[in-house]
């Protein structure tokens, strides 16, 4: 009879901060005795584990700082080794998780709505957001997840980039704000133009650390991470800044927790339907130009002169048709007793 061979389900993938555990199923057919089950080497980034049957699970450790330091979209892989053992000897298997990292918004943050500005944690499908292409815009799903200070205490990667108000350009953003460091901002100016080929690109907040006002916080507390999808990629309004929404291509949404792939194929069941969820609103440029487009802007805004002006005369042009009004030049009037710039703090993204 033959020594053991292993069989079965070598792979998985799995989407930063989702709270999946990825599962996979071995056998071993060489031959009919009783076999033995085991890990014979950890994974880097998760907790693995088999039982008896020969199902592996793995568990990605959403704190590690390499984790956390993955940009929107951007790929890990870790690798562990099974063994099985029988009476006439063992064989070993690479299994391989592809990890992907996301970017969200905090709660805390302001968000243009056609209710005015209101704090993302508030949202619920179908409520109606302003963005920069498309007008208003219904959420199709949101996704939260809590990081509490403990898991953030001793790891720096955790920290979120705060841009202080006016860091990005003119009044943008209009309040100090903070962001996660894979979620990405518009960068718009004839810099972009020059060194990406683009006027607008999206680039990860992470980048822009070092640019004045924009810094690592360290003293934040507990935040709670939420993610907006809509039909299709959008630039929306967070503080007055230009940011993204969910970006979820096909191998993104393969590796969110069977409950939410399932209502997000429930609210997109035809496959053009998904296939534009991952099409990006801007150009996302490579990273070797996102660093040089950095380097050249200490001096020069990330927004170009005149943005905001125009983008809120846009907005008035959208709110007339839609019948909306605003006497602020945003659509719709600010809260009372909210500034429109100063030191208050939004946790964001």
């Amino acid at each position: 009879m033959a020594a053991p061979n292993i069989t079965g389900t070598f792979t998985g993938a799995v989407l930063e901060d989702s709270g999946a555990v990825i599962t996979g199923a071995l056998t071993e057919t060489a031959n009919g005795f009783a076999n033995t089950w085991a890990i014979n080497s950890g994974a880097s980034f998760g907790s693995v584990s088999i039982n008896a049957a020969g199902v592996w699970s793995y568990d990605l450790d959403d704190t590690n700082a390499t984790v956390d330091a993955l940009g929107a979209g951007a790929t890990l892989i870790d690798t562990f080794v099974v063994r099985v053992t029988d009476a006439l000897g063992s064989d070993t298997q690479v299994i391989t998780i592809t990890i992907t990292g996301v970017p969200c918004f905090t709660a805390g943050t302001l968000i243009e709505t056609a209710e005015g500005p209101r704090d993302c944690a508030d949202l619920v499908e179908g409520d109606l957001i302003w963005t920069r292409d498309g007008g208003l815009q219904p959420v199709r799903w949101i996704g939260r997840r809590r990081v509490e200070v403990a898991e953030m205490a001793g790891n720096e990667k955790l920290c979120p980039v705060r841009i202080a108000a006016g860091a990005l350009g003119a009044g943008v953003p209009e309040r100090d704000l903070l962001v996660s460091r894979q979620h990405r901002m518009v960068v718009s100016s004839d810099l972009a133009q020059q060194v990406c080929g683009a006027g607008e690109v999206l680039l990860p907040a992470i980048r822009l650390v070092g640019l004045p006002g924009i810094v690592i916080d360290t003293d934040v507390g507990a935040v709670d991470y939420i993610h907006l999808l809509f039909d299709s990629h959008q630039i929306v309004f967070a503080e007055g800044a230009p940011s993204e929404s969910l970006l979820l291509g096909a191998e993104a949404l393969r590796m969110l927790p069977q409950a939410a792939r399932e209502e997000i194929e429930t609210l997109f069941p035809k496959a053009a339907q998904r296939e534009a969820l991952a099409v990006p609103a801007r150009m996302i440029p490579e990273r070797r130009w996102q660093k040089a487009l950095v380097a050249q802007s200490l001096s020069v805004a990330l927004l170009q002169s005149g943005w905001r002006r125009g983008v809120r005369r846009q907005m008035q042009r959208q709110r007339v048709e839609a019948g909306q009004n605003g006497p602020n030049g945003w659509p719709c009037a600010r809260p009372k007793g909210t500034p429109p710039s100063g030191t208050q703090i939004s946790k964001a993204f």
